[in-house]
């Protein structure tokens, strides 16, 4: 497609999105260019930036994966573009994708770029998912806030879909990500709850109209597998209760930061070999049995050790029904 398919009447607003928590924010802007109908107009080839770490076998045979994706795609009613990646990454790959991205806003005039993340939080499913945004200026904070959105006091949006606001503030281009709040063990699994907010927000704060009953469905569906989790936790903490509407957990700290990926540990933070062994002991024993006693006793050095952040995908599996 040639660059009259970049010709707008009026400048347009830019979504991007990549991989992150719970795939909040990368189904999110799916589902919203999916319900505007944009077309695919150009596509950022990936070669130089993805080094696969595995094999596909099948019958034997063995072959790389497919190369991921990342494409621009456009719409002029209303006047929208959109960038979506399935690789995240970061360091100077990072750096270099992010202008690229926003060589194709310059050159369209985008006077605003979104993006979307998830926000872990200590709360249960059946509270809504609150959203919060960061901006790389005060003029576009205080619009998103002119919606009732409240900015984010502090923290961390690691990954593309943070580190584009800051590049793009070295650029002039206005730049803010939407966040939503998921619960703290739904960071690895799918959590339309959390996208469908981001979706709503940004109806309003992008001034157009969208049908989410889809999105609404999906959330609803997921509910009997989230009720399943928390039941689980539940039985292995009982001090994890629920109050009021806000149906947050309490007793059990299972908040992390709003990072997409845990912290490495530090490199002079050296765990004694027998700690280790414990820890793989006791994740083996809470496997088998569910004691919830030696589940508090893995946490509880987990915690001591402060190496829960990078345990934790694994220690929560413990408590998910197998698909």
């Amino acid at each position: 497609m040639g660059d009259e398919m970049l010709q707008f009447n009026k400048p347009p607003v830019m979504f991007a999105a990549w991989p992150g928590m719970g795939d909040v924010g990368l189904t999110a802007m799916e589902f919203i260019r999916k319900s505007v109908g944009a077309h695919l107009f150009a596509e950022l080839d990936m070669t130089p930036f993805y080094s696969p770490e595995e094999v596909i076998v099948t019958g034997g045979l063995v072959s790389f994966p497919e190369i991921p994706k990342s494409l621009f795609l456009e719409q002029h009613d209303p006047n929208m573009v959109f960038f979506e990646s399935s690789l995240q990454m970061g360091g100077s790959d990072a750096i270099t994708v992010a202008q690229a991205v926003l060589d194709v806003a310059h050159k369209i005039k985008a006077r605003r770029i979104f993006t979307a993340a998830a926000f872990p939080y200590p709360m249960s499913y059946k509270s809504p998912s609150k959203i919060f945004a960061a901006a790389n200026n005060m003029r576009f904070l205080n619009d998103l806030k002119n919606y009732g959105i409240e900015p984010m006091q502090e923290g961390f949006i690691s990954g593309l879909n943070g580190l584009l606001l800051g590049i793009a503030a070295s650029r002039d281009i206005e730049a803010a990500c939407i966040l939503a709040t998921i619960p703290s063990y739904a960071s690895a699994i799918v959590y339309p709850k959390g996208s469908l907010a981001i979706v709503q927000t940004l109806a309003k704060a992008a001034n157009f109209n969208i049908d989410t009953s889809e999105l609404e469905k999906a959330s609803e569906e997921y509910e009997e597998s989230y009720s399943e989790i928390e039941e689980r936790l539940r039985q292995v903490f009982p001090s994890m209760t629920e109050e009021g509407e806000e149906g947050m957990f309490n007793g059990e700290d299972f908040s992390v930061s709003q990072k997409e990926e845990p912290s490495p540990k530090p490199a002079e933070e050296k765990i004694p070999e027998y700690v280790m062994n414990k820890i793989e002991h006791l994740f083996s024993e809470v496997a088998k049995s569910k004691n919830r006693d030696k589940a508090k006793e893995l946490k509880h050095e987990l915690d001591k050790w402060k190496i829960f952040d990078l345990y934790e995908k694994r220690f929560l599996d413990l408590f998910r029904e197998e698909e």
